[in-house]
């Protein structure tokens, strides 16, 4: 079983992943760059893996680190408020606002109970909902905007940070009579919708980068950046669509259950580095919470 016997050197790894350079990360941490590659050397021989590989002057984490720092992240995070008293909220009293940037397909299923919950929570607080666009990055390290939540965007930039909240199975929604076809088969005979949803710098295209790791090659013949014009475009036209599976059952459509060996999409809060980490916290048990269950049909 892998073992770190020094949890100061966790704060190295963790430095080292975010600055991707070992000077930078020596700088922040008020340590030498021996010293912290000394750090790196004992975490290499004590998780068994290199850590980083070096690329045009920068040292790029390996796919094991990549899987890991979000949890350790977390972890010291939940350490330095443990250990920090000063830094508490009493709910009933916080009058400040509260604002969230939300992609639009999770706006669809849970805006309505977080804001009802966040609301009750905070009784004095302005809770704003907002839809993620590409300005929600810039806004996050301003602190323009409090939280994010938003689809695999582990590789955060500058000083926003990230905890995984939960990831979601995806389904190929089909007409009904493909529903028990393979779906190699569906793939081939099907054109499908493309659903854009903005991200950092409205480039990354999270699902077809998914499928394209899977050698899966998906003929898109309708493109929306809306998830109700695109369901009903899809049960027009009769088209494929690849979706988180949560979403094929809130709209009860046909669907093929669509098994990665990745984890599908995973969901992440987003939030600056100098957020008050008990309000954070708080946030955070709440969304966790919420998305924990099916999201709730209005009648």
């Amino acid at each position: 079983m892998k073992q770190v016997e020094n949890i100061q050197l966790l704060y190295s790894l963790l430095e080292v992943f975010k600055a991707q350079s070992l000077s930078e990360a020596s700088r922040k941490l008020g340590k030498t760059t021996s010293s912290v590659s000394k750090d790196l050397s004992k975490l290499r021989e004590q998780l068994d893996d290199p850590l980083f590989m070096r690329s045009n002057n920068r040292m790029l984490p390996t796919e094991y680190v990549s899987n890991i720092m979000p949890d350790i992240e977390r972890l010291l995070n939940d350490i330095g408020h443990t250990l920090t008293s000063k830094n508490t909220i009493i709910k009933e009293n916080y009058n400040k606002r509260i604002k969230i940037a939300i992609a639009h397909i999770i706006m669809e299923l849970y805006g309505d109970e977080l804001s009802v919950q966040l609301s009750s929570l905070f009784p004095n607080a302005k809770i704003e909902l907002v839809t993620w666009d590409s300005a929600s990055n810039h806004q996050l390290q301003n602190e323009q905007i409090d939280f994010g939540i938003h689809f695999n965007l582990v590789d955060h930039p500058g000083n926003v940070r990230y905890r995984r909240i939960i990831a979601y199975d995806l389904a190929i929604v089909c007409p009904e009579e493909d529903k028990d076809k393979q779906i190699e088969l569906i793939l081939s005979d099907r054109s499908f919708m493309f659903l854009s949803i903005k991200d950092w710098n409205d480039v990354e295209k999270v699902l077809t980068s998914i499928a394209a790791k899977n050698d899966i090659d998906i003929r898109y013949t309708h493109f929306v950046d809306n998830l109700s014009t695109a369901i009903k475009i899809v049960k027009r036209e009769e088209l494929g669509f690849i979706v988180p599976k949560i979403i094929a059952e809130y709209h009860q459509l046909h669907y093929v259950s669509w098994s990665l060996a990745t984890k599908g999409l995973i969901v992440g809060l987003y939030y600056n580095a100098h957020q008050n980490e008990m309000l954070t916290n708080i946030v955070y048990d709440t969304i966790a919470t919420i998305f924990k269950s099916p999201p709730i049909k209005n009648k």
